[in-house]
């Protein structure tokens, strides 16, 4: 299976094939895809602006981690929002961007991806990538979402503990089409502005349509999982996803709605 490198002239061409109307800032290797879009806010240049790089050296996950960015196995970007005053449901940007993943997968693929809240996408219970939202405060209001997103794509070997958590396109894939990072950056791209563009997720109310699909294509609700925060942990079953993207899980004394935090799948 040939395996096409992640290039500018590659991404040019693909932002063409979807009518795409972004700026791309390449950079073979950078510290991390989503510090360098946060610089570019800061300077004004971060409207409709998409940072990529072939490799990172920094690169960011969520909680303090860090994400694993070797050149040459997978596809490392991040996309920029910019905010108004009466932007609404901010908060459910990391949840589309876990389902623009999710259908990527899915329609270039045909790989069966499910989410484990809030955005991480598993393929066979193995996580694939890693997404990390920042906030860009302007004036002492939100001006700027910047979504990171790190996808494992080439046939990989994990090493350590990653053996049993961590898994990529290519090592799910068994099929006869070409892993072309460029398209599958672009094709994200694309999900992604449906999603909080051209669906209006910033604007409209009614969040209907992505919570039917974050509660269908979800790994997590039925699920007993561990509840971590930072007063404790506590075993709980998620039962549903909030009209907020917040999970509702079913503790041992009352049923709650997490807006954050962390969970581990129990069974």
């Amino acid at each position: 299976m040939e395996n096409l490198n992640l290039n500018e002239k590659g991404i040019l061409y693909q932002l063409k094939q979807y009518r795409m109307k972004r700026y791309i800032k390449f950079f073979p290797e950078i510290d991390s895809t989503n510090e360098e879009a946060k610089r570019l806010c800061a300077d004004g240049k971060g409207k409709n602006t998409v940072v990529i790089a072939a490799s990172q050296t920094a690169g960011k996950g969520r909680l303090g981690r860090s994400f694993f960015s070797p050149e040459g196995a997978g596809v490392y970007f991040s996309v920029i929002y910019e905010l108004n005053a009466g932007s609404k449901n901010i908060g459910l940007i990391s949840s589309a961007a876990g389902l623009a993943v999710r259908d990527s997968v899915y329609n270039i693929f045909g790989l069966e991806a499910k989410i484990k809240w809030p955005n991480d996408v598993l393929v066979n219970g193995k996580k694939l990538c890693g997404i990390l939202c920042e906030t860009v405060i302007e004036h002492n209001r939100p001006k700027y979402v910047v979504v990171g997103i790190g996808v494992n794509v080439e046939k990989t070997v994990f090493e350590n503990e990653l053996e049993f958590t961590a898994t990529s396109i290519g090592n799910e894939y068994s099929g006869e089409i070409e892993l072309d990072r460029n398209e599958i950056t672009v094709d994200i791209i694309n999900n992604l502005d449906r999603y909080v563009l051209r669906s209006g997720l910033l604007v409209n109310d009614d969040n209907a349509e992505i919570i039917d699909r974050l509660r269908a294509n979800s790994d997590t609700v039925d699920k007993m999982v561990r509840v971590i925060t930072p007063d404790g942990e506590y075993d709980a079953k998620a039962v549903d996803i909030a009209e907020d993207g917040g999970l509702i899980v079913k503790g041992p004394v009352e049923t709650t709605v997490l807006k954050s935090g962390e969970i581990i799948h129990l069974r």
